[in-house]
């Protein structure tokens, strides 16, 4: 809202014992003026007041509200001296009503600036309230409202509670209620209005709703049933029956407890009365909670309200003593705050190594960490081994290793040398991977599995997983990622050589992982978003992939583009996804096999520190950038079907591209992906093409999975993507 064109009104109207105060922020255009009595000048130029009234205009719910009892005196004390107290509501609408605002911090800010120092009697309570407004832009709207009581008081505010109204749409979209703190609870209380479906997390890491959460799923399937779920639409570790719990015409009160590890749910507001659901937490589940989110469902809305008692205020006109204790604290919590960001940064850089290690020196350079917080680092370090996330191989040298949590355990062997595999090893199928969630993705669609990390102290360490996928004999592998220099690109071609050597002759490549999306700003069929897959394969060609090492731009002419394209002759691989494609598209109305293979590899890949759900819709964002350089957000195309919903994972078909050159730059990624066919970018891998060319291997294929609209490199969707690419790889092998 534009503040220069914009005025505060305020409305009073008396209602039987209840006198109502609304103050609200209006643009001139929508004043009546014909209802207003007196427009003020000096301090309060810019607060119009209107005409007294009997009743007030139909708003929208509030978004929070403050109640408490008050001694505000009107003019004078009653006739014997004493004070009366009055019962005062303070209600809240916001200008973004989902936006980022903490609402129990400004609610409660505004208060304090209200009463500090505090108004003599209600007259200035108004005034005060009116000129604060003022300074709070992000509050559109305040209702005052005072119930006159006859009840004796000594003391000007008594307990303030705050309520909060969070409101959830007819989708399952998790909203964070940042104005609920549960990290120093073991309870939460709170009232919802819904048909249905109205879900609660729990989650120990704010904004993931997957890992590390639980969810309370309240009047599901069709109002009839609850559940506590392991994550996000987990599997069910409770469940009752619960006919009618919910309802969409009235707040009904609940609570939930997680004292003693013990999850607990009941009916009404007193902790541990009206219990209808409980749940041991298993030892390898027990973590803090440390945020609470609310969702419905595409069948039904959702009104949440949660209260929260707030401390006294302070007199602010009283110089304030710094208490070296809450200061100290402070530090502490910042200074934590810090390396846990430093500590994921370890970790990622250990991750883009591996299968190599680090030493701990190389590792703090890499991160930037200065020579006076070698020691910190080190309890960094060691913190990450007790989690069970890396290991030290001796003269400090440090590798990332998968945790073994809620997976499907398999054998991990840290040896020298390369053990001698029999016959009956035989590898039929080689998997290539570049990043660690590529390859834990990769790893958990193989049965049967067994892990080789061949460490070596020269930098040039392997790492096979053995296994089955479906009737194949298959074979995992990384590059590392520690540089980009070009000693890293003759290790992705000793990888080719060294697979060629241990596993004899090498039959068919897999190379599954992550890229970025060509999108159709018009064309639903050939438009390619996050999450969707795409598999290099081009109708009556053999090419697989096409790398470009040079852009010339000729003027009135365009680009011209220096390129090489491999193509493969085998053409096994090809014609299995010819047949799955075919299988697929003649049977839509079977859900396609890579999608239950997603959805169950989801819980072997829970334990893992990386989060493979997939992200919220809403950071899928489609931009086009104009000839002038201007870029505007666009919508996605849709399909006609009336039916179709967001999120579903398709497979496109297509020729994949690798090349920085063109990938980055907005006007080259459109132009040479229209002149080539392409459906999707990765961050080229020329070098491994070059060397399977060199070993005589003639099948390949490339199977991406979109995380986003360059190279593949956004972190946010690079877990979900890998698990999208893998779960097709695994349905593709299985139809062989």
């Amino acid at each position: 809202m534009d503040t220069s064109t914009e005025e505060i009104v305020m409305t009073a109207a008396k209602l039987y014992n209840n006198s109502i105060m609304r103050l609200e922020r209006k643009p001139k255009k929508d004043i009546d003026f014909g209802q207003v009595h007196h427009i003020a000048g000096g301090p309060y130029k810019g607060i119009l007041v209107n005409k007294t009234r009997t009743s007030m205009d139909d708003v929208r719910q509030s978004d929070g509200r403050l109640e408490f009892m008050a001694v505000i005196h009107q003019k004078q004390q009653t006739q014997d001296g004493d004070s009366t107290q009055d019962s005062w509501t303070i209600r809240f609408w916001f200008v973004s009503r989902n936006g980022p605002v903490n609402k129990n911090n400004v609610m409660s800010e505004y208060f304090r600036d209200v009463i500090n120092p505090k108004p003599k009697n209600y007259i200035g309570f108004v005034k005060k309230a009116l000129i604060v407004l003022r300074e709070y832009k992000e509050i559109e709207r305040v209702e005052l409202e005072v119930v006159e009581s006859n009840e004796d008081g000594d003391e000007s505010f008594g307990p303030i509670k705050s309520f909060i109204s969070v409101f959830t749409p007819n989708s399952y979209t998790y909203q964070f209620v940042p104005e609920v703190t549960i990290s120093n609870k073991t309870s939460v209380c709170f009232a919802v209005k819904a048909s249905e479906d109205a879900h609660v997390a729990l989650s120990a890491i704010y904004g993931d709703v997957d890992r590390k959460t639980f969810e309370i799923a309240l009047g599901c399937d069709g109002n009839m049933v609850s559940y506590i779920r392991d994550g996000s639409l987990g599997n069910a570790k409770a469940q009752i029956k619960t006919p009618y719990l919910l309802s969409d015409d009235e707040l009904k009160q609940f609570w939930i407890s997680w004292k003693d590890h013990r999850l607990e749910v009941g009916k009404g507001d007193q902790i541990g009365f009206g219990r209808f659901l409980n749940w041991a937490i298993p030892p390898n589940r027990r973590f803090n909670f440390n945020c609470i989110s609310v969702s419905t469902s595409r069948k039904s809305k959702g009104v949440w309200e949660f209260t929260e008692i707030i401390d006294e205020f302070p007199d602010e006109s009283i110089p304030k003593k710094k208490d070296p204790i809450k200061e100290a604290k402070k530090a502490k919590v910042i200074s934590k705050i810090l390396w846990i960001a430093k500590k994921e940064r370890m970790l990622l850089k250990l991750e883009d190594a591996y299968p190599n290690s680090l030493t701990a020196d190389t590792l703090f350079r890499l991160c930037k960490i200065e020579k006076s917080n070698m020691i910190p680092a080190m309890v960094g370090l060691k913190d990450l081994q007790k989690r069970g996330l890396i290991r030290e191989l001796g003269e400090g040298s440090w590798v990332r290793i998968p945790t073994d949590e809620e997976t499907v355990k398999h054998d991990v062997n840290i040896l020298d040398e390369v053990p001698k595999f029999s016959g009956r090893e035989k590898i039929n199928i080689v998997i290539i991977t570049s990043l660690y969630c590529e390859k834990l993705a990769v790893d958990a669609m193989i049965d049967n599995k067994i892990t080789y990390l061949i460490h070596s102290k020269e930098g040039d360490s392997e790492v096979y997983t053995i296994g089955k996928i479906g009737k194949q004999r298959v074979v995992s592998c990384k590059l590392s990622l520690h540089s980009e220099s070009q000693d890293d690109q003759t290790l992705a071609e000793d990888t080719i050589n060294k697979l060629h050597k241990n596993f004899g002759g090498i039959q068919h490549v897999l190379m599954v992982g992550v890229g970025g999306a060509v999108p159709s700003y018009s064309d639903y069929q050939q438009h390619v978003r996050l999450g969707d897959v795409v598999v290099s394969l081009v109708n009556n060609s053999s090419k697989v992939y096409i790398n470009c090492s040079k852009v010339e731009h000729q003027p009135g002419l365009g680009y011209k583009y220096t390129t090489k394209t491999f193509s493969f002759t085998d053409q096994t691989l090809s014609s299995a996804v010819k047949s799955l494609r075919q299988e697929t598209e003649t049977f839509k109305s079977r859900s396609p096999l890579w999608i239950s293979i997603m959805e169950e590899s989801l819980d072997t890949l829970k334990g893992q520190e990386s989060n493979f759900h997939r992200p919220s819709i809403r950071t899928d964002r489609l931009y086009y950038t104009k000839p002038d350089g201007t870029i505007i957000e666009c919508d996605h195309p849709r399909p006609e079907d009336v039916h179709y919903t967001d999120g579903n994972t398709r497979v496109l078909y297509g020729l994949v591209a690798g090349s920085k050159l063109v990938s980055k730059a907005n006007d080259l990624r459109l132009d040479f992906a229209k002149q080539f066919n392409i459906k999707c970018y990765d961050s080229g891998y020329s070098t491994i093409f070059d060397s399977l060319e060199q070993n005589n291997v003639n099948s390949v294929l490339v199977v991406r999975g979109m995380s986003d609209y360059q190279d593949g490199h956004n972190k946010e969707w690079q877990c979900y993507a890998s698990l999208a690419a893998a779960s097709y790889m695994k349905a593709l092998l299985i139809s062989m």
